[in-house]
């Protein structure tokens, strides 16, 4: 499988399947998508089938995609179902013992920050919790700036990782770290979805802006053609040139 590192060296090929992370990718971070990028979506759609694949939840992938007609990988892919007809394909749930490990591994993490809300930091999402360094509803262009290259974040894992059986953490958004259970990642989610719905990997594409080591999009590498994008203006070009 291709991974293509940026859109001037994609190539697209016959792809009938494309799954697209959301935030950072189809809209900027708890952004609602443009209008521009629901008309190219849906065009796309016409001949193809889209899928969103977020670490947020149905409500939220609903409410930034403006109930956008297509199937949701909600929580990182733990809960599926089809936007459509309301249809579930499964819902994973975390244990109280693995919710209690990711609260332990996020009181550990250091912040010489000021934040806005203490009380918007960490959202628990079913299958996963996720944890903003700025808070989850902070100003958007606010938290784009904070740790645009990943850099803080990684370094924090670095110097206090999580070391766990049963759960793990992936940089996700702009200033996130996403828990989950152990394994039950992006790439298995869309292996086990396409398997589901008889589709070949080699039909599929998957468009993320975090398609690097520890990246929350960097599971999927190997599973199908991937294609790295920086922002939405890069997701709308590709998009333009799948239609």
């Amino acid at each position: 499988m291709r991974h293509f590192k940026n859109i001037n060296e994609w190539k697209e090929t016959e792809y009938k399947h494309v799954f697209f992370d959301m935030d950072g990718t189809v809209t900027r971070a708890k952004s609602l998508i443009t209008p521009e990028m629901t008309e190219a979506l849906l065009i796309l759609k016409k001949k193809h089938d889209v899928i969103i694949v977020s670490g947020q939840t149905r409500q939220d992938i609903a409410r930034q995609t403006k109930n956008f007609p297509s199937y949701y990988l909600c929580q990182n892919g733990n809960h599926a179902l089809d936007a459509v007809s309301g249809k579930e394909f499964w819902k994973n749930e975390l244990s109280d013992v693995q919710k209690a490990e990711i609260m332990g591994h996020i009181h550990s993490l250091p912040r010489t920050w000021p934040v806005k809300d203490e009380n918007d930091l960490i959202e628990g999402r079913g299958s996963q919790i996720s944890y903003s360094l700025l808070g989850h509803h902070e100003d958007v262009a606010k938290k784009e700036a904070f740790d645009p290259d990943c850099k803080k974040r990684e370094t924090m894992l670095l110097e206090h990782p999580l070391v766990s059986e049963t759960v793990e953490v992936k940089i996700g958004g702009t200033t996130t770290f996403d828990y989950f259970e152990k394994g039950k990642n992006k790439g298995r989610n869309v292996t086990r979805f396409a398997k589901l719905m008889g589709w070949r990997l080699e039909d599929c594409v998957y468009i993320g802006d975090r398609l690097f080591p520890g990246g929350n999009d960097d599971t999927v590498l190997g599973v199908c053609d991937t294609l790295q994008v920086s922002g939405p203006d890069d997701t709308f070009v590709a998009v333009k040139k799948i239609i």
